[in-house]
């Protein structure tokens, strides 16, 4: 008799412990950290007119990191905390498109979870949000534990609600919401073009009357975000236009060029940088082609003009990489400071750069020396900036 005791007690006791496990992991919260896309960008560089755009419709986009070991326990949490962003009086102060979730700090994840996240996809869906998940390979335990409850099946005409995006680290997934968000601005960038084509020159051009840009995520509930956007995109660029004055059009490269990538930076007008402008040279690269490497010693300061550049990193925290875009720059940091390249940088597209080389930049120094101190100062606040931007996702990848 005292034997099946002592059984039942361990039996008992096994139970109970499971049971406060449970109770105390419940309790703690899945997610490590959040942001918005006014924190959380890419590291992407972006035309100075798009970042404004961006900076205005940032908050359109939220990022939650999660962490630790997700099943029917812990999700409770992040389940009811989608809930209650997508509520109607939440929703309503502050609406967004995108719901970033970042897996890197997840170390597991069992059925019952894998299918609550089915559940939040819908609800998601149903307020015009899509479901990102960040750091997640299909391959992997945590993918293939998505995968079997049907959370990346192509939607039938049963269930039309699409499957989330994912991506293998957090970079692409802020980098693919920014891309979408730039649609409406890209369209919005179209219109304004075509309408001021259309009229006089002498005439201004009015606000633009047409319905806002519709994105394939939109819903009905989702209109007050549209409009933001369509509201964003038009003061971006009105702002913007008003910075670029018409017959900057007319100019030749690069002195176009630099009018255009310098505008916020500095206070000088066209005559003053047309005297920079014979010391820039024509360098274009095919796709795949390597500009420099790591360690190398600076070769010049580009003026990207068209095209895609890929810098990659290899820091104390890990490596990262980041995009190009065509009216930025490369390469300021070593080649005014004069010290080794710190990234390894090569064409993701075609491009078609300007150069400043070495032996150009001691002939500015000569021969123009208010320009190439006033291309110095530019030089320092392009690098303040990018350590800003580097610094800011290092520390979000890390909290």
């Amino acid at each position: 008799m005292g034997f099946y005791d002592f059984v039942y007690g361990i039996a008992a006791g096994i139970f109970m412990a499971c049971l406060v496990l449970v109770v105390q992991t419940s309790r703690k919260s899945v997610i490590r950290s959040e942001f918005t896309g006014l924190v959380a960008e890419s590291t992407v560089r972006r035309h100075p007119i798009q970042r404004r755009f961006l900076r205005e419709v940032g908050h359109q986009t939220y990022v939650m990191k999660l962490n630790g070991y997700l099943f029917f326990g812990s999700i409770v949490n992040l389940e009811n905390k989608v809930r209650d962003l997508v509520d109607a009086e939440a929703f309503g102060r502050r609406a967004i498109r995108y719901l970033v979730l970042d897996f890197s700090y997840i170390t597991g994840i069992d059925f019952s979870a894998a299918e609550a996240f089915q559940r939040m996809n819908r609800i998601l869906y149903s307020k015009g949000v899509q479901m990102i998940l960040a750091s997640v390979v299909l391959s992997s335990e945590i993918g293939k534990g998505l995968q079997m409850v049907g959370l990346f099946k192509d939607p039938d005409e049963n269930d039309d609600v699409p499957t989330p995006k994912i991506f293998e680290d957090l970079n692409k997934a802020l980098e693919f919401c920014e891309n979408e968000l730039l649609t409406a601005f890209n369209r919005r960038s179209s219109l304004l073009a075509h309408q001021k084509k259309a009229q006089p020159q002498s005439m201004a051009v009015p606000r633009p009357s047409t319905p806002p840009v519709t994105f394939p995520s939109e819903t009905a509930f989702s209109s007050p975000r549209r409009e933001y956007l369509f509201q964003a995109a038009t003061t971006a660029l009105t702002e913007g236009d008003a910075l670029v004055p018409s017959k900057w059009q007319n100019f030749s490269q690069p002195l176009q060029l630099i009018l255009q990538t310098f505008r916020d930076l500095t206070n000088k007008n066209e005559d003053f940088w047309h005297r920079a402008v014979p010391y820039f040279e024509l360098r274009e690269y095919a796709a795949g082609k390597l500009l420099y490497s790591r360690g190398d010693e600076p070769n010049g300061f580009y003026l990207l003009e068209e095209g895609i550049l890929r810098a990659e990193y290899e820091l104390d925290q890990g490596s990262y990489h980041e995009s190009i875009v065509a009216g930025t720059t490369c390469g300021e940091l070593p080649f005014f400071s004069e010290t080794n390249r710190t990234s390894t940088v090569s064409a993701e597209k075609d491009c078609r750069t300007w150069l400043l080389t070495p032996e150009k930049w001691r002939k500015m120094q000569e021969e123009c020396p208010e320009v190439a101190r006033e291309l110095l100062k530019i030089g320092m606040k392009l690098s303040a900036e990018r350590m800003n931007a580097v610094t800011s996702y290092v520390l979000i990848t890390a909290s």
